[in-house]
């Protein structure tokens, strides 16, 4: 790259604005200056480079600015529950459950809580947004220039929100409360740390492995901070003042989303007619606190109106309607103060330098939810079910999980758990720790005794790609790193090999020549889920048709049936279903051989008709999209025991593209110095302009990760721009 020419190119792309910043591009790497400096890569990472944490927060802020303007800005005006009055009537189911749960109200009280120290670093992230949005408002849309200025607050109510937002969609509480459900996919995400046992260079290992959705609040933003005691390299969701999976030279960690349940539901009685009659609890009657908010909502012509939100409050939390059924809604993380140290809790876990200082950080309890996945320099791994976790003193995960008694006290809990009362795992003797969305008795062999643990602390639920994670594990003697890298890309299925000969020997036999002709086609298909591979398509399309059947199936006889996706490793589907006694061997077998058969013939005359063959390419149809780049994709969801999880939906040309799965990738070896390659799978940009959308796809297309740069020297190398700031508290 020539740096006369790349200079030109900038100076065309950004304006005379940015002429001084740019003109610094190539030049050797100075002492940090008074104010904080952003390092921008190739691939639009921010380095950034600071003597005071405070000015590394204002340059964190000016970046997301630069790299998702407008997202962030709109996560904003929805945390304040104002996304209907600055955008349209869409945002208004979002805006009411946010006003419901007093999010703005709580951000208000939790600032005045902060340390002033972080409360400093908080200023100067929103401060940073600020000024960016001053210097270069040709580079925001017009619509969100509404929501500015942004406030610190605005900050603690969206991470207060997007953690809300999880629990719900994770919990019950989801489908009550619009807006606060993950209704495209559900969350997931694979997280394994490697001790020296395990490890062929007897150093720690940590995989890094988000699956998130490829838009709004669950998007990633990679970034990395130099400051004088850290070099702190990790991912944040747009929005974050901090980063929230990372790895500094001496430890990092992942999340998982794990299995706990922090929202209930309370079925109310009332006491009369209508809910200002008020409620019935212990035989008595209690009347709501009811307060009345107004709703602005901009409407499709761009008139005017408002809405009144009379909101009622019970003892157990706000009240929702549902049916004929009046619930009330309890948040454990609303219910305590603890939610407001979490932004801090992730900036100190980023700061620690050794597992002791780390799991006392961790025994603060300021994260709502996510098991911990860690690894260091000392040669430590540990896993940790994580969260503000309700002590409930009666009633199993199935009692909990269903709306409960509401005119009874005694179910209205008020303790959380202690972090030394959850499940964990440190320094397993068989060297290994895992988590894909399990339970997390299943975080390493041999599981943990269940028994141990009150019954409703976690749902009890496996899935097949972390079936399949528990197969990759165990076919080594000794990890390597690179057999890391191939076990975080392997496409191959784990339900195939489970259930593909004996579905292959009925077509056979059938005596139908499309189902012999299917037979063929799946015996010669090599079981992944890559570009190339053929047979996958017809395999997948087969297993929905398959699952649809069954659940048709058993709804019919019993209409109170409701599906839920652990089941898919359970009796319904498999003649050997999932068994903590075999993990790796169950589940196997077809429960419904029939069915499955009509649902391989069904299958086959769909690819035949939209084909015209029945051996079309994974990669033909399911793409990998984001911005200009189209490629052949890879990988397959959850479902399916594939391991490299990404979900596909149907495009306008009725090809399939990307849509969620693999997000933020990290694989770091804790060797001397740390080894790490990294990727942001859809790019680190959604604002149009200065970056390509889309640019990382290219090696995620090929399976491929690029190396985190760390070190002045690598990032100067691999340099696009350098921005030199001011920051004035």
């Amino acid at each position: 790259m020539e740096p006369r020419s790349t200079l030109c190119k900038l100076v065309g792309m950004l304006g005379l604005s940015l002429l001084l910043n740019a003109c610094q591009l190539f030049q050797p790497a100075p002492s940090i200056h008074h104010g904080p400096e952003i390092f921008w890569d190739t691939w639009g990472v921010p380095h950034i480079v600071a003597r005071k944490d405070s000015d590394a927060f204002f340059a964190f802020g000016w970046a997301q600015m630069r790299s998702h303007g407008d997202l962030l800005l709109k996560l904003y005006a929805v945390a304040r529950g104002r996304g209907a009055e600055i955008f349209d009537e869409s945002y208004l189911p979002a805006d009411r459950s946010v006003r419901l749960l007093a999010i703005p109200a709580l951000a208000e009280k939790w600032y005045t809580a902060q340390e002033p120290a972080f409360r400093a670093n908080l200023d100067a992230f929103a401060a940073g947004i600020n000024e960016f949005a001053r210097r270069h408002p040709e580079t925001i849309s017009d619509t969100v220039k509404a929501v500015l200025p942004v406030t610190p607050q605005d900050v603690i109510a969206h991470t207060t929100r997007v953690m809300t937002v999880f629990i719900a969609g994770t919990s019950e509480c989801g489908a009550v409360l619009p807006g606060f459900d993950f209704s495209d996919q559900p969350v997931a995400s694979n997280g394994w740390a490697i001790g020296p046992q395990y490890s062929a260079s007897g150093h720690a290992m940590l995989l890094t492995n988000p699956h998130l959705d490829w838009r709004g609040l669950e998007t990633f933003y990679e970034a990395h901070f130099l400051l004088p005691e850290v070099n702190l390299y990790g991912t944040a969701l747009v929005g974050s003042p901090v980063l929230q999976i990372a790895f500094n030279d001496r430890l990092g960690w992942t999340h998982t989303v794990n299995t706990m349940d922090g929202c209930d539901l309370y079925r109310l009685k009332l006491a009369g007619a209508a809910l200002e009659d008020g409620y019935v609890l212990d035989g008595m009657t209690e009347l709501f606190a009811v307060t009345t908010e107004m709703i602005r909502i901009r409407r499709q012509d761009g008139s005017m109106t408002s809405e009144p939100l009379r909101i009622y409050r019970a003892r157990q939390g706000p009240v929702v309607t549902l049916d004929d059924q009046v619930l009330a809604v309890r948040f454990a993380l609303l219910e305590t103060s603890l939610l407001a140290g979490m932004n801090q809790q992730w900036w100190k876990m980023g700061q620690a330098r050794h597992f002791a200082e780390f799991q006392q950080i961790l025994q603060d309890l300021h994260l709502p939810l996510f098991n911990v996945v860690y690894a260091d320099a000392d040669k430590h791994i540990m896993l940790s079910f994580n969260g503000i976790i309700p002590v409930r003193d009666k009633g199993d995960v199935t009692f909990w999980q269903a709306p409960v008694p509401g005119d009874d006290s005694s179910l209205i809990w008020t303790e959380i758990h202690r972090y030394a009362d959850l499940p964990k795992s440190i320094d397993p003797a068989n060297g290994w720790v895992q988590n894909a969305n399990g339970a997390p008795w299943y975080m390493t062999l041999p599981f943990l005794d269940k028994t141990r643990y009150p019954p409703n602390i976690a749902a009890d639920v496996t899935n097949a790609r972390e079936l399949r994670g528990l197969q990759i594990l165990n076919e080594h003697n000794k990890m390597h790193y690179a057999d890391l890298l191939a076990a975080k890309h392997s496409t191959r299925s784990l339900v195939a090999d489970r259930l593909l000969d004996e579905l292959i020997a009925a077509a056979r036999i059938s005596g139908h020549p499309l189902l012999k002709q299917a037979a063929h086609v799946l015996d010669q298909w090599d079981r992944h889920f890559l570009a190339e591979s053929q047979g996958g398509w017809l395999f997948y399309t087969w297993f929905r048709k398959w699952v649809k059947r069954t659940i048709k199936k058993t709804t019919a006889e019993n209409p109170s049936y409701r599906f839920t996706p652990d089941q898919l490793v359970g009796s319904l589907f498999y003649t050997h279903p999932f068994d903590p006694a075999f993990p790796l061997h169950t589940p196997r077998g077809l429960a419904d051989m029939s069915l499955a058969i009509h649902a391989l013939e069904e299958a086959a005359i769909e690819l035949d008709a939209k084909f015209g063959a029945l051996d079309v390419a994974w990669g033909d149809s399911a793409r990998l999209r984001r911005g200009q780049v189209d490629l052949p994709g890879n990988g397959a969801p959850t479902a399916l025991g594939v391991f490299r999880e990404i979900f596909y939906e149907e495009d306008a040309d009725g090809k399939f593209k990307s849509t969620s799965g693999d997000t933020y990738i990290a694989l770091v070896e804790f060797s001397q110095p740390v080894r790490a390659q990294v990727l942001t799978t859809y790019g680190n940009a959604t604002q149009n302009g200065f970056f390509e959308i889309g640019d990382q796809l290219r090696l995620a297309a090929n399976q491929q990760l690029r190396p985190a740069w760390r070190t002045l020297d690598e990032i100067e190398t691999n340099l696009m721009m350098r921005e030199r700031l001011r920051h004035d508290p």
